[in-house]
């Protein structure tokens, strides 16, 4: 099993009417505890499966983020809840933001 990060900015160039991304300043402005979705795509065997997951951010690196996967993909075991992601601000297709309470 292997991965790879889809680049959200050249989805969103491509289909700049459907799929929308975070700004540039918010995505190179991310912090330690903040949830942002990662699309990976999963290659197992002869099968490649794309999923859209959760991921928290641990630490700020000189290329991007380190975060821990927040969710457990459907097509394997082998990536789990907790395993390190490094991604760059290109990866980022959306920043999780809490609702006010009513």
């Amino acid at each position: 099993m292997r991965y790879t990060l889809d680049d959200g900015e050249k989805l969103n160039q491509e289909f700049p009417e459907t799929f929308w991304i975070p700004s540039n300043v918010e995505r190179e402005n991310l912090l330690p505890g903040e949830l942002v979705k990662l699309i990976f795509r999963i290659s197992l065997e002869s099968e490649q499966h794309v999923e859209r997951m959760w991921v928290l951010i641990k630490e700020r690196t000189t290329n991007g983020y380190i975060g821990e996967l927040d969710n457990d993909p459907y097509c394997t075991n082998e990536l789990r809840h907790g395993a390190l992601v490094e991604f760059e601000p290109v990866h980022v297709i959306q920043i999780y933001e809490e609702l006010p309470q009513a």
